[in-house]
C-alpha cells in the first residue's frame, strides 16, 4: 500500500447518516446542458444581494487498479456557476493542487475542460475553454498548482467546468466544501471506499444535508488477485446553502463553513497483516519529538551551549536569563512569517541566515531555555487562522505552530519569539485558540490554556476648544495599552513615522493633522502614546444662534461592527476589550450648553461587560464627555448574538447624538 499523510482534520461533530434523499430536488447537472432559466437569470430569488451563485456542483471519488500503480483514488469535481455582477469575475478564474512526492508517488490532473454560455439574440453562445488559458505554475518541490480562466464571462454569463485527479495517495481522500463566500443551489459529494479501507467520516456546518446516505457497492479491480471487492458508496449533498460571508471576531470563517472530511484509520489488505492509524495523544507526543526536524531541534549542540554561558555570565536570575534568550533570538534571527510545526534548516543553517519560521525560532528557545537546566518545553497549537482543535480527534496536521513554555513562579510561562514587539508573557494574538499542547517528554506532557494574558485597552483623552464660527482646535492623546499597544508599535515599526502619520489622516478624515508626538514606543511594558495636535473640520456646525457637535469628535464607535441580522457562530473577541474616552470641551465666548445628550449606563448580563456615556458641565464653561465600553468575557455564544449587536448599536447611536449650544441672552 502506499502510503499518505494519515493525519487528518478536526471536526465539530461526528457524522450519522441518516438516509433523506426524498427530501433533496437535484438539479440536472449533466455537462453541457445549461437550463435557459439559468441563463435568464438577473437575480438570485434566495439572496438578490449576491453577485454569483453556483448553481451546481459534484464531487465523486472512487478506486480503480493497475498492475503498474496499484489502488489509486480517482476524483472528479464538476462545477456551474452563474455570474450575477461584474465582482462576480474572479469565479471564472479556478485552480486545483497536485501533489507529487516521488516518481510512484504523485497525482495528475487529466480531462480538464470548460466553457461560458452567453444568451445571444435568444441562441445559446458557448465560448470553450482553451490550452492557453492553462497555467502550471510549480509551488514548490512538492506542489504544482494547475490555473485555468473561462473565457468571454460578462453579467449574465453561465460558466462550467471539470477536471479529474488521479492520486496515488489511496489513503488520502479530499475534503469536500459545501458552503462557500455566495450562495450555492446544489452541491453533492459521492465517495466509494472498498472495505478493506476504514476512514472515519466527519462533518462541520450549520446547513443540513438533504441526502445523507451510505449503500453496500462492489469493485472489479482486474489485474487484482482478489478481482471482487465489496464496499460503501456515501452520498451527501445539502441544497440552497446561504453564502457564507466574513464576520467581525472570529477565529476563521473555515471553522463553520460546512464540510465533510474522510481521516483513515484502518487498513486491512486481503491477505496482509492490518494495519491501525488510529493513535493516542502519547502516540502524537513520541511521534513529534522524535522527528529530527522537531525533537531534534531541542537538543544542544556546540552554538547553544556558547549562546548559554554568554547569558549566564550576564543575566544572575532565572527571569532575567529567560529574557536575555528572547533578546538573543530578537536580535539575531528574525521572522519570515511562515509558520510551522517543523524546522526547516539545520540549526547552523537557521543562525547563519539570521531568518527562520515560527519552529526553527522557538524551538531553538526552547533548546536555550533547557540548556539553563529550566523546566521547558515545545508547545504545540493551531492558530486562529488556522481553525480551532478538539481534544476528542489526534491529528498531527491541524497543528501548524509551536511556541516555547516554560516554568517559573509556581506557573507555565508561555513565550513567542517570532515577535519582539510582544512584551514577555504575552503571545500574538494569532495564538489565542483554546488551548495549545506542552511537550516535556514523551510520557510528561499536558494541555495548556492559550487566553490573553493582556487587555485590548485603547484610552483616548484630549481637550477641544471651540470658536464662535464653529472652527476647532484639539490635542488628544491616544494611548494604547496591552494587545492595543502590541498593534500600534507594530504598525509604526513596518511603516515608518511619516506613514503611520498619514493613517492617521486616513482613520480620522476630518481631522487636520498639525502635529503628532510619540511616546512609550520603546518601552514594551508601558502604554503607547500617540499626542495629536488638530483642526477638526466637521462634527461642529453653526445655525443662526445655536452651534451642534458631536461628542467623540471622531473617536469611539462609529460603526457597529456586527451587522448581519443573526448570526449561527460564536462572537471570540480574543482578549478583553476596553474603549475609554474622555475629552474636555472648552465653549466659545458668549455660548452656554441648551441640550445635551441622556447619560446612560447599559450592563452586558453575568458582568460581562458594560457601556457607559456622560455629559456633564463644569465651571468655567467647560463640557466633560466621558465614554466607556468595555467587554471584560472574550467568548460569547451565537444565542447571545443580538445582545452584543445592540449594546454596539448603543455605543454608536450615543457618539452621534448632539450637544446643543445656544448663544447668550
Amino acid at each position: 500500500m502506499k502510503t499518505s499523510s494519515t493525519q487528518s482534520i478536526i471536526a465539530l461533530i461526528l457524522f450519522c447518516l441518516v438516509t433523506c434523499a426524498s427530501l433533496a430536488q437535484r438539479p440536472n447537472i449533466k455537462y453541457g446542458n445549461v437550463p435557459k432559466e439559468d441563463l435568464l437569470m438577473t437575480v438570485y430569488p434566495k439572496d438578490s444581494s449576491a453577485d454569483a451563485v453556483i448553481l451546481s456542483e459534484l464531487g465523486t471519488v472512487t478506486y480503480s487498479y493497475h498492475a503498474s500503480s496499484g489502488l489509486t483514488i480517482m476524483r472528479t469535481v464538476h462545477r456551474r456557476i452563474k455570474i450575477l455582477k461584474k465582482t462576480a469575475y474572479e469565479w471564472a478564474t479556478a485552480s486545483e493542487m497536485t501533489y507529487r512526492r516521488s516518481s510512484n508517488a504523485t497525482e495528475y490532473l487529466t480531462g480538464l475542460k470548460g466553457a461560458t454560455y452567453n444568451l445571444v439574440n435568444g441562441a445559446v453562445q458557448v465560448d470553450k475553454l482553451t490550452k492557453d488559458a492553462i497555467f502550471e505554475v510549480k509551488k514548490d518541490e512538492h506542489t504544482t498548482e494547475t490555473k485555468f480562466t473561462l473565457p468571454n464571462v460578462q453579467v449574465g454569463s453561465v460558466i462550467e467546468y471539470s477536471y479529474t485527479v488521479t492520486s496515488d495517495f489511496d489513503t488520502n481522500i479530499p475534503s469536500w466544501i459545501f458552503q462557500h463566500s455566495i450562495p450555492t443551489v446544489w452541491s453533492e459529494y459521492k465517495v466509494d471506499i472498498p472495505s478493506f479501507y476504514y476512514f472515519r467520516l466527519i462533518t462541520q456546518g450549520y446547513e443540513p444535508f438533504v441526502i445523507s446516505s451510505q449503500q453496500p457497492t462492489n469493485f472489479n479491480f482486474a489485474g487484482l488477485e482478489q478481482q471482487n471487492i465489496t464496499g460503501t458508496s456515501y452520498n451527501m449533498a445539502v441544497q440552497n446553502a446561504t453564502a457564507l460571508k466574513e464576520e467581525a471576531y472570529v477565529t476563521t470563517m473555515n471553522d463553520y463553513m460546512t464540510k465533510v472530511e474522510f481521516e483513515i484509520a484502518a487498513f486491512h489488505p486481503p491477505g496482509q497483516p492490518s494495519q491501525n492509524f488510529s493513535i493516542t495523544w502519547n502516540d502524537l507526543d513520541k511521534a513529534l519529538l522524535g522527528y529530527d526536524n522537531f525533537g531534534g531541534m531541542l537538543r544542544a549542540d556546540g552554538r547553544v551551549k556558547e549562546i548559554v554561558a554568554g547569558i549566564k555570565a550576564s543575566s544572575p536570575d532565572t527571569l532575567a536569563q529567560i529574557r536575555a534568550s528572547l533578546d538573543f533570538i530578537h536580535k539575531n534571527i528574525a521572522w519570515n512569517g511562515n509558520s510551522s510545526l517543523y524546522a526547516s534548516d539545520s540549526r547552523k543553517k537557521i543562525i547563519e541566515a539570521k531568518t527562520g519560521n515560527t519552529a526553527d525560532i522557538n524551538l531553538l528557545l526552547v533548546a536555550i531555555l533547557r540548556e539553563l537546566k529550566l523546566i521547558a518545553g515545545p508547545v504545540i497549537l493551531s492558530t486562529r487562522a488556522h481553525g480551532r482543535l478538539l481534544e476528542s480527534y489526534v491529528l498531527e496536521k491541524k497543528f501548524n505552530y509551536v511556541i516555547a513554555g516554560v516554568y517559573i513562579g509556581g506557573k507555565v510561562m508561555l513565550l513567542d519569539a517570532t515577535s519582539p514587539l510582544c512584551p514577555m508573557g504575552i503571545l500574538p494574538e494569532r495564538c489565542l485558540n483554546g488551548q495549545g499542547r506542552w511537550l516535556l517528554n514523551e510520557t510528561n506532557n499536558e494541555w495548556i490554556s492559550l487566553k490573553a494574558t493582556a487587555k485590548n485597552r485603547i484610552g483616548q483623552s484630549g481637550s477641544v476648544s471651540i470658536n464662535a464660527d464653529g472652527s476647532t482646535t484639539a490635542e488628544f492623546a491616544l494611548s494604547y495599552v496591552g494587545y492595543a499597544g502590541i498593534k500600534e508599535r507594530q504598525a509604526l515599526a513596518k511603516d515608518g513615522e511619516q506613514k503611520y502619520k498619514e493613517s492617521l489622516m486616513k482613520k480620522f478624515p476630518n481631522w487636520s493633522i498639525k502635529e503628532v508626538k510619540f511616546d512609550g514606543k520603546d518601552d514594551l511594558n508601558e502604554a503607547f502614546v500617540c499626542t495629536i495636535k488638530a483642526d477638526i473640520s466637521e462634527g461642529v456646525s453653526v445655525l443662526n444662534d445655536k452651534i451642534y457637535l458631536s461628542p467623540s469628535f471622531g473617536l469611539g464607535f462609529s460603526k457597529n461592527p456586527f451587522v448581519s441580522e443573526n448570526r449561527k457562530f460564536p462572537i471570540d473577541f480574543a482578549t478583553i476589550q476596553e474603549d475609554f474616552q474622555t475629552i474636555n470641551i472648552n465653549l466659545p465666548e458668549g455660548y452656554e450648553l441648551e441640550e445635551k445628550p441622556k447619560s446612560e449606563r447599559v450592563n452586558l448580563p453575568e458582568n460581562a461587560g458594560y457601556l457607559s456615556f456622560q455629559v456633564l458641565a463644569s465651571e468655567g464653561n467647560k463640557l466633560l464627555v466621558m465614554n466607556k465600553l468595555s467587554v471584560q468575557k472574550t467568548l460569547f455564544f451565537a444565542e447571545e448574538y443580538d445582545i452584543i449587536k445592540h449594546f454596539f448599536e448603543l455605543a454608536v447611536q450615543k457618539n452621534a447624538q448632539k450637544i446643543v449650544l445656544k448663544k447668550k441672552g
